[in-house]
């Protein structure tokens, strides 16, 4: 605005400034917003892309060590992508046939939690009217409660066709990541210029070696995860201990929520199938089991380069979890290491991945 000399007001400096991060502040939460609404919108395609890419750097040792014997590179690949899909085939359908068997025995299962509930009521001395309105009204929610869950249940029995089809087109995203990575090297050499070629190179091998490393490593200690799980609930003869064990392989990629997830369920199957004692064998067995793979084994074998902030983690499992659900939440954290990675191996942004790590855990180590 011009006064009557002539003049343009300018703003003073405290204000330019104030205005200039309201404006990066207002700019930081559209494409938040935009983000999140694109994540979503177009999961369809985006969630098997991410899946795939998450899936290449899980096999990369397996596909170095099959190369160094003498295999060639497409082959080992070709070999590895068969087994993947053998094996999730096959998992798939263990998986579609114990939710039918589950359904199937519901009703046993709840019979079973009333005789257990009528015994706590008696071994704490609740007896007469009181004691049946008591399991009349616990039942009654109990009996709405298994009706949801058959429901839940069907609809994914209903719906299991879904992962057939995401798993097709996740395999064929994996063959494009596989080419386009070969390829890549070449790209960059005919882009720019030898100097730059050869540093854009070294970061790009040294990020897919941490990546590949550390998905390794959490992969490694998930399976070893599943297996004990496996083990233990077949030592106790709990139903479906192989799918409990797949669970718990998938669900400890997501910290602290996921191991515990992971336990709690098979503790209350114990509980209802065979009683308040071996239930509670089985939750010390699967608890001090991982414990030791969080506590002792994981760490030694990641390192502390890899430490992340609890909150950022915190963070990062909120919004995937927000936006792709379960999927989100076990891509959550590998993204988020994945992201640190990248910033720790580019010098301008060092900095920002000596923000994220986990302060604690570094002085620790």
């Amino acid at each position: 605005m011009a006064d009557q000399s002539g003049k343009v007001d300018t703003p003073p400096d405290g204000e330019k400034v104030f205005l200039r991060r309201l404006m990066i502040v207002t700019f930081a939460l559209l494409l938040i917003v935009l983000l999140i609404y694109f994540l979503r919108e177009f999961r369809a395609f985006l969630q098997p892309l991410f899946v795939a890419v998450f899936v290449s750097y899980v096999v990369l040792p397996a596909h170095h060590f099959l190369v160094r014997r003498g295999l060639s590179s497409l082959f080992a690949y070709i070999l590895l992508l068969a087994l993947l899909l053998g094996c999730l085939i096959g998992l798939g359908t263990l998986l579609y046939n114990n939710l039918q068997q589950l359904i199937a025995r519901l009703p046993f299962y709840e019979e079973r939690f009333q005789q257990l509930i009528d015994e706590l009521l008696t071994t704490v001395g609740v007896h007469g009217q009181e004691r049946r309105e008591a399991i009349h009204d616990l039942f009654r929610i109990n009996n709405a409660s298994t009706e949801e869950t058959v429901g839940q249940i069907r609809s994914w029995l209903g719906s299991f066709l879904d992962f057939f089809s995401a798993l097709a087109v996740t395999a064929v995203y994996f063959i494009f990541v596989i080419a386009e990575r070969a390829s890549f090297t070449r790209r960059i050499a005919a882009a720019l210029t030898p100097g730059n070629a050869e540093r854009v190179l070294r970061i790009a091998v040294n990020i897919n070696e941490a990546i590949s490393g550390y998905l390794a490593v959490k992969t490694f200690v998930s399976f070893l995860g599943g297996l004990f799980t496996v083990l233990i609930l077949a030592l106790f003869r709990i139903d479906f201990f192989i799918t409990w064990g797949i669970l718990a392989f998938l669900f400890n990629f997501i910290p602290y929520l996921g191991s515990l997830v992971a336990t709690v369920v098979p503790i209350f199957l114990a509980l209802v199938q065979l009683g308040w004692w071996p239930a509670i064998f089985v939750a010390v067995l699967l608890i001090a089991m991982q414990q030791a793979i969080g506590v002792l084994i994981e760490p030694r074998m990641a390192g502390q380069r890899l430490n992340v902030s609890p909150l950022l983690i915190l963070l990062s499992l909120s919004f995937w979890g927000l936006v792709w659900g379960i999927v989100g939440m076990i891509l959550a954290v590998p993204l988020l290491v994945i992201i640190k990675i990248v910033l720790d191996n580019i010098e301008e942004t060092r900095p920002i991945a000596a923000l994220m790590v986990n302060v604690d855990a570094k002085a620790e180590g």
